[in-house]
């Protein structure tokens, strides 16, 4: 209970107790005017119920404040909730977005390698080829300077 709610409750204690205290003067007879006529009957009553009836307004209006708070807290309540689910949903389809372009980039890069790794082999083995073809050709010259040489030494010497 709030502070506001204890002192409206206090005072709802003090009145209930005057007008126990003071419940012969309030029924006490007397003469009322209400501008066109006049009547016989006890204020204290009267003026005791209308105390009560605009408590019981004050009451009512309050409770019709708070309902409406809580209704209008759980609307917005609900509202949230309906963000949050599509916020989430949002972000579920960005990173799914997210994964199938990665997974394609990741293909094309697989491509791109295997094709690299494909040409690497070829120009491996090109040069490879190069390489024995320029070998059994330095092999041969050797081989025709040393048959010369042999031959010169051959001559030269016989």
């Amino acid at each position: 209970m709030n502070f506001l709610g204890a002192i409206i409750l206090v005072a709802l204690i003090l009145l209930g107790v005057f007008t126990l205290v003071n419940w012969p003067v309030l029924i006490a007879p007397t003469t009322l005017s209400f501008v066109a006529f006049d009547i016989e009957g006890p204020l204290g009553v009267i003026l005791l119920g209308v105390t009560l009836v605009l408590v019981a307004l004050f009451v009512f209006y309050a409770l019709a404040l708070r309902t409406n708070m809580l209704m209008e807290s759980r609307r917005h309540n609900q509202e949230l909730q309906a963000q949050r689910k599509l916020a989430e949903s949002a972000e579920t389809s960005r990173i799914n977005e997210l994964r199938t372009q990665i997974e394609q980039e990741f293909a094309q890069l697989r491509g791109v390698i295997l094709a690299v790794d494909t040409r690497m082999d070829t120009v491996a083995q090109s040069t490879k080829q190069s390489i024995d073809e320029a070998t059994n050709s330095l092999a041969a010259l050797v081989g025709e300077m040393d048959d010369k040489i042999d031959r010169a030494l051959a001559r030269g010497g016989s």
